[in-house]
């Protein structure tokens, strides 16, 4: 990540506070993180945090974005409009989970996600709901079934591998699985293609 921890000898931090530097690595570590959950992080006074974040944003170490009820903060190199929206629901950890799902679950039902997150159906609608007014994740009816896409998984497996590296190992390594799983299949496949070729030639 572009941004640097604030260390004791970095000069060009040398006007911020410890608790600023405190909170500031936090929202570095949590982009997309807001109020409640930085003050719960850092153990400051929710007033303190308040106070210090404004300075904060005022000096240009930090950025914020309001998303329903919550205002988002961001270290500067997060890339606005798209990122900013995609690490509001990353750094849910419900949201998060089910995106990543639906990474590697293209087209999952309501019912796969409700098994999957131990939620009821109309939890899961909600959440989904969510997802699709935000423009992340589509829904397409089959008969009686809605299956679900993540709009543009590229955007938020990049944003996930920039961002969030610990999920992004975990979430690397079943892509990788996934890529080797679909190359067999197209390697058998073709494989019986050829076989058939010869047989009807």
């Amino acid at each position: 990540m572009a941004n640097q921890i604030f260390q004791e000898n970095d000069l060009m931090f040398t006007d911020i506070s410890q608790n600023r530097r405190d909170i500031y690595n936090y929202i570095l570590h949590n982009p997309g993180t807001y109020l409640r959950k930085i003050f719960r992080g850092v153990g400051l006074a929710m007033g303190d945090t308040q106070y210090h974040l404004s300075v904060l944003e005022k000096k240009g170490y930090v950025k914020s974005w309001k998303v329903g009820k919550h205002r988002h903060y961001y270290p500067m190199s997060v890339n606005s409009g798209r990122d900013e929206l995609i690490l509001v629901f990353l750094e849910q950890t419900v949201t998060r989970n089910i995106l990543v799902y639906l990474i590697e679950n293209i087209g999952a039902t309501q019912s796969d996600l409700s098994n999957f997150i131990h939620s009821s159906t109309p939890t899961i609608y909600w959440y989904m709901k969510r997802l699709i007014n935000s423009g992340l994740v589509v829904g397409s009816k089959e008969g009686n079934v809605i299956r679900y896409y993540v709009k543009d998984i590229c955007g938020l497996t990049e944003c996930i591998r920039t961002y969030m590296p610990e999920t992004w190992m975990s979430l690397a390594s079943k892509i990788a699985d996934m890529y080797s799983n679909v190359t067999k299949l197209l390697i058998e496949k073709h494989a019986l293609d050829s076989n058939f070729h010869c047989i009807v030639s």
